[in-house]
Formats: structure tokens, C-alpha cells, sequence
């Protein structure tokens, strides 16, 4: 006699995240398609402008996050959030498949998806945690990570033939039409641990700082959260410029493939961070994937030089899962470093407080990356960047600043 399986909270979340996890997969490259082709040249500058808006005002918006979570409940902040980037997805990738202007409506478009990706940053980690009931918050970040990389490779894979068969403003309502189950997930499902009291201060700002002057594993966390902000996690959002300055085509699905690639690369997530942590605390673990991650991007750069005729890409799919998995690696990674830099009950601020300033970062960060693709090329872009970030982790390890994953811990 057979006992029918009951779909557990943890499952059902890991399900719609998935979704929500595709769909914005192609939504980036519907969005970031549609500043490359309606731009002259390889589309460098107008989509690093389309994504340094959107990262701006998430970065505003994830400043102010932890305040509305302890007024009104993470839970229904992150719901609200949900409702916004499903309202305004599906309202400005019609308004892009139906009008001549792609980048006024973009340009207007991405301070509103700035917001809502803003506040899913900073409360995804919580939310998580709460649904995925583990005693480890590395644990739960990395199950959905390996989830996560599944559905984010089969969305780039799907979304970048989708778009080049019909227009990137289908992939920009792909991204409203799949957070919808997440949505309705998130407001009928209740989660199996609660959130924790978040703590906050009226001066957001003051806060950060407060939290940074007064804890030096914080410190230690942000320099390594700014640096790959700046010089590596461009390579993920500017692929498909890169690709149009290295004369790829089709452009839309070539892109999708290395993201495929990319995402494919997370699988590993789970088994490259128990092998990190075995003889490491989580920010020494995190200096190393971050230094695989930029040798991976310094192979990308090589590869671009060299005619590979119909291989090229095949090869650069097989260097996004390397990339993917190093990259995917080093983001739990340093959460839990965030996490466990203050005392108890401050999980949720400390990992706001990095992300608030890697938000911040990235606009920086996509802006130099557009302006240098456009006028000294991707290969050389990628190049540099990699070589600058091996620098930042070597020097910050020479300089000791590598003690541990806890507060107090020696290297």
C-alpha cells in the first residue's frame, strides 16, 4: 500500500522560488537585450546606464528595508515586494513589445524594478531560512542555491531562444508571469520557523556605519563584498554586451547558453562549501571562491583572443560553469560571514548592511563595466577586472584581515 507525499513547506518554497528564480533570468536578458539593440555600437553604455539606475534605487530601497520589515513583517514586505515586481514586469515588457522607444520605457522602468529587487535582496536570506527550517543559515542559502542554479539554467535557456524568436519584451513579462506562484505561495503558506525581531535604527545610514566602525569581521566581509561587486559580478549582468562586442550571434540565446552555464554551475554550491568550510571559517572559504571566480573570468578573457570558429561558445558555457560554481560558492559564504558578526538577533541587519552597500556599489560597477567594453573591449574589461580583484583578496590577505567567520577569530 503506497502513502501519498505530502509537498512539505521547504518543497513547496523551493518550487516557486525556482520560478521566480527563471523568470528573472529572462527578464535580464529581455531587459538587457533591449538596451543592446536599440543602442548604436555594442550596447556597453546603454545598458550599464539601464542597470546602474535599477541598482541605484535598490540600493535606496534595501537602505530602508529592515525598518519597514520591523513595522510591518518581513513577511508581508517581501509579499508586497513580489506583487511589485509582477505588476511592473508584465506592465513595461508589453509597453516594450509594443512601442518603438525600448529605452525611454527602460529608463523609466528601472527605478520601479530597482525597489522591488532592493527589498527581495535584503529579506530573501530570512525568508529562506524560515521556510527551509536547518539549524545552519550556510545550509538553507545553499539548498536554495543548488535549486536555484536549475532553474535559473533552464530559464536562460528557454528565455534566450524565447527572446530571439519573438522580442525582449516577452522576456521582461516572463518575469511578472513566473514570481506569481511565489506570490501566492508567500501569502497562503505560513512558514515552519518565524523570522526573527529585526533590529533597527531610525538613521539607516548612521547604523551602517555604526555596525562597521564597531566590528571588524563586518569590516572585513564589506571589502570583500565591494570588490566582487565591482570587478566580478558584472561578467553575470553584462554578458550580453560582452557577447555583442565579441560579434556573437544570435545574441539572445548565445547569451542565455553561458548563463545556463553560469546558473548550471550552482549545482555545486552545496558540496564546494562543505569542502570550504571544513578547514576554514566562512570568510577565509569566501577569499578563495573569490579568487577561483576571477581566475575562471582571466580563461574567458584568453578564450575571446583566440579563434575557436564554432566552439567558441561551448567553451565559454563550459567556463560560465566554472565561474558559475565559484561565484555561487562565495555568496553564502559571505552571508554567513555577515551573520554571525554582531550578537544574536542581528543576522538579518548584518547581512542588510552588506547588501545595502554592495548596492550601492553596483551602479559603479556596471557603469565602468559598460564604458570600458564599449571603448577598450570586453577582453580586456575582463582581464583587468579579474586581475584587480586577485589583488584586493591577496593584499587583504597579507594584511591578516582574514580571521574567520566569527567574531574575534584568528586566521
Amino acid at each position: 500500500m503506497s502513502t501519498k507525499h505530502t509537498v512539505t513547506p521547504a518543497e513547496g518554497f523551493l518550487f516557486v522560488g525556482g520560478l521566480a528564480v527563471a523568470g528573472t533570468i529572462i527578464g535580464q536578458l529581455g531587459a538587457t537585450s533591449a538596451t543592446t539593440y536599440a543602442a548604436g555600437g555594442n550596447g556597453g553604455v546603454t545598458t550599464g546606464v539601464f542597470l546602474a539606475l535599477m541598482l541605484f534605487t535598490a540600493g535606496v530601497a534595501a537602505l530602508w528595508t529592515n525598518q519597514m520589515a520591523a513595522k510591518w513583517g518581513g513577511q508581508k514586505v517581501f509579499a508586497s515586494a513580489q506583487i511589485g515586481v509582477v505588476v511592473s514586469w508584465i506592465f513595461v515588457g508589453v509597453l516594450e513589445a509594443v512601442t518603438d522607444s525600448s529605452l525611454v520605457v527602460l529608463f523609466i522602468a528601472a527605478p520601479i524594478f530597482g525597489i522591488m529587487s532592493g527589498i527581495t535582496l535584503v529579506l530573501t536570506p530570512s525568508i529562506t531560512r524560515s521556510y527551509i527550517d536547518t539549524s545552519s543559515l550556510t545550509a538553507s542559502l545553499a539548498r536554495r542555491s543548488a535549486v536555484s542554479g536549475i532553474a535559473a539554467m533552464l530559464g536562460a535557456v528557454i528565455g534566450g531562444y524565447l527572446i530571439h524568436a519573438t522580442d525582449p519584451g516577452i522576456g521582461i513579462v516572463a518575469n511578472g508571469l513566473l514570481t506569481l506562484p511565489l506570490v501566492i505561495f508567500v501569502i497562503c503558506v505560513r512558514p515552519v520557523a518565524s523570522l526573527k525581531p529585526v533590529r533597527t535604527h531610525p538613521n539607516p545610514m548612521h547604523d551602517i556605519f555604526s555596525r562597521l566602525r564597531n566590528s571588524p569581521q563586518l569590516q572585513r566581509v564589506t571589502v570583500m563584498s565591494v570588490a566582487m561587486t565591482l570587478l566580478v559580478t558584472p561578467l553575470i549582468t553584462m554578458i550580453v554586451p560582452i557577447l555583442n562586442d565579441l560579434d556573437h550571434a544570435p545574441l539572445p540565446s548565445g547569451a542565455g547558453l553561458v548563463l545556463a552555464g553560469v546558473a548550471a554551475g550552482r549545482i555545486l554550491v552545496p558540496y564546494l562549501t562543505k569542502r570550504l568550510l571544513k578547514r576554514r571559517q566562512e570568510l577565509a572559504a569566501a577569499s578563495l571562491a573569490a579568487i577561483w571566480a576571477s581566475g575562471i573570468m582571466i580563461m574567458f578573457a584568453a578564450s575571446a583572443l583566440i579563434p575557436l570558429s564554432d566552439f567558441d561558445l561551448v567553451v565559454w558555457t563550459i567556463i560560465g560553469f566554472g565561474f558559475g560554481a565559484s561565484r555561487f560558492t562565495f555568496r553564502p559564504l559571505l552571508f554567513t560571514a555577515a551573520a554571525k558578526s554582531g550578537a544574536e538577533g542581528d543576522e538579518i541587519v548584518n547581512i542588510a548592511t552588506i547588501t545595502t552597500i554592495g548596492t550601492f556599489v553596483s551602479p559603479v560597477g556596471v557603469l565602468f563595466w559598460g564604458f570600458m567594453i564599449e571603448y577598450i573591449g570586453a577582453p580586456l574589461t575582463v582581464a583587468g577586472c579579474a586581475v584587480a580583484s586577485i589583488a584586493v583578496v591577496l593584499v587583504l590577505a597579507g594584511l591578516r584581515c582574514f580571521g574567520g567567520g566569527r567574531e574575534g577569530d584568528s586566521g
